[in-house]
């Protein structure tokens, strides 16, 4: 699954669309999330702001539209910075189950259906090193 990742329209994609395809990219490079992200069907919608998006999964990847499909399995919501934190592994589980008690976070639909979606979309992302600059270059 892994490079399976998809914009659908990127020209008209919002900037949350576009950051959250790097980051389930990188995900999907592990293997073992690569799996549980091939198990997982259905529309999972996400809004930050005023920014909202769909994640659509089935067999052949992931695809990501602008806007919150009419049926979803499930549905996250908050401010920008709240999900950002959220998706990048700012805290993990512990933190994620606060922001939602306090409200911070909203979850509609199944909420279930977001445990498949957890591993993939919380915590950190592993960055590949850049090799060291060659001695003398710019």
């Amino acid at each position: 699954m892994e490079g399976l990742v998809i914009v659908d329209q990127p020209e008209q994609m919002n900037l949350l669309g576009l950051l959250i395809k790097g980051f389930v990219e990188q995900k999907l490079q592990s293997p073992k999330l690569a799996r549980k992200a091939s198990r997982l069907r259905g529309d999972f919608g996400l809004r930050a702001g005023s920014m909202a998006i769909t994640l659509s999964f089935s067999p052949q990847g992931v695809v990501i539209r602008k806007g919150i499909a009419k049926r979803t399995r499930a549905r996250i919501s908050g401010e920008m910075g709240e999900m950002v934190e959220l998706v990048s592994g700012g805290g993990g589980l512990i933190s994620s189950a606060i922001a939602v008690l306090e409200g911070r976070v909203t979850i509609g639909g199944n909420p279930f259906a977001l445990l498949g979606l957890l591993p993939i979309m919380l915590g950190k992302v592993q960055v590949k090193a850049l090799p060291p600059a060659a001695k003398g270059s710019p």
